[in-house]
């Protein structure tokens, strides 16, 4: 099949990884990959195929009409076949970009954190800590029901209160934004989500935390006094010195 050579020339170009992500933050032995549903990329390959077809029915009814049409130049129907033609070649490129699309995606959960990997082209990786995680939420639309697929959607702080967002579903994030991240084309999205929430329950019971955001944290802390802790050493410091001079 000529899918396997050009997908591996074009990771070569693009010096793109061709290995799972590196896990997250957590236990050696919580990490778990997975990959979106095959399911997903016949959802894709359907949706595309759907506006493909509108375009081509288009077009083919364009030649036509020049063809039947007694005054048409030959301009004309020489400039509807060169469409018609280009369409084909986007469209034999557009199904290799979804493949490729479905094949670099990856979903990484640890005892500890989230990951997400997808694009070739530009690659968009997402890692998000339950220390921030706040909401998650399942999004399926009809197709999508049909073929028993769903998008599970992580919300972390600043994202879960967005009500602009909320109406859109999953069709609002094709791939991850700030404070959001979307495990695609999941078939056990309801499983996940759990599985995500049983973790979130055992992190936060156990007062488990990332040392760095605990550090930042206690830097970032003011004490009574309204000082911050650095202040506070060079008020000490200064105090010292004035004792000395006495």
């Amino acid at each position: 099949m000529i899918y396997k050579p050009l997908k591996a020339l074009m990771l070569r170009i693009l010096k793109a990884p061709t290995q799972p992500p590196e896990p997250p933050i957590g236990s050696p032995d919580s990490v778990e990959v997975f990959r979106a549903s095959t399911n997903f990329l016949k959802y894709q390959i359907i949706v595309w195929g759907i506006g493909l077809a509108a375009g081509l029915i288009g077009e083919f009814a364009f030649v036509l009409n020049r063809h039947s049409d007694d005054d048409g130049s030959w301009e004309g129907i020489v400039f509807g076949y060169g469409i018609f033609g280009l369409t084909i070649l986007f469209a034999i490129a557009k199904y290799f970009l979804i493949r490729i699309d479905y094949d670099m995606r990856y979903y990484v959960i640890t005892d500890r954190s989230l990951r997400i990997r997808e694009g070739a082209l530009l690659i968009h990786e997402a890692t998000f800590t339950f220390a921030n995680v706040q909401n998650l939420k399942i999004h399926q639309g009809p197709l999508e029901r049909l073929l028993g697929i769903s998008n599970l959607i992580v919300e972390t702080a600043g994202g879960a209160g967005s009500k602009k967002d909320s109406h859109k579903g999953a069709s609002a994030f094709p791939h991850m934004h700030g404070h959001q991240g979307v495990f695609r084309g999941i078939e056990n999205a309801q499983e996940v989500r759990d599985q995500i929430l049983s973790l979130l329950k055992q992190y936060r019971d156990s007062g488990l935390g990332d040392p760095e955001e605990r550090n930042r944290a206690r830097l970032h802390q003011a004490p009574r006094t309204g000082f911050s802790p650095i202040a506070m050493t060079r008020l000490r410091e200064i105090r010292d010195e004035i004792k000395l001079l006495h």
